[in-house]
């Protein structure tokens, strides 16, 4: 079995906290199923798995926000599986390319840290501009837009 990285750990840990996010709306079991192929992906260090994990924690969300849950918590779990699908891609990455004995806790703190405060800077900013700017409570089309978005972003970032 290979050694299960931090960044792996925070991987999970992102994609339960995006389940989380819409653990109130029939979203929540779509999402509950991502964390589960994003734990495998992570454990089995499959990178397709931690994509398909992560793209079914965000379609949970997508179905949260079709089913009207409000702005903030779609937020909340668009960015945490954003960040499930990165860490579980770094911690793949690192898994193929490096020993088991390889020091890597420094580069993965930073990854962590990093990644999840541009996430956090990032919501904190889509929420305040929410409330200065008068925007629609979330319907259909914004629940789209934010899916569509982080399909884009994750392709991006490829």
């Amino acid at each position: 079995m290979r050694r299960v990285r931090l960044v792996g750990v925070a991987a999970v840990a992102a994609a339960l906290f995006g389940a989380l996010a819409v653990a109130t709306t029939r979203g929540s079991p779509v999402a509950l199923v991502g964390v589960a192929a994003v734990t495998g992906g992570v454990v089995r260090s499959r990178r397709g798995a931690v994509t398909v994990g992560a793209a079914v924690v965000a379609l949970g969300v997508l179905v949260a926000g079709v089913l009207g849950s409000g702005t903030v918590p779609l937020l909340f779990g668009v960015a945490a599986a954003v960040l499930a699908w990165d860490f579980g891609h770094y911690a793949v990455s690192l898994d193929e390319s490096l020993t088991d004995g390889a020091v890597t806790h420094n580069a993965e703190v930073v990854r962590v840290a990093g990644g999840t405060l541009v996430a956090a800077l990032t919501v904190g900013v889509v929420s305040a501009a929410g409330l200065t700017v008068a925007v629609p409570a979330a319907d259909t089309l914004t629940a789209t837009l934010l899916f569509a978005g982080t399909i884009l972003t994750v392709y991006a970032v490829r």
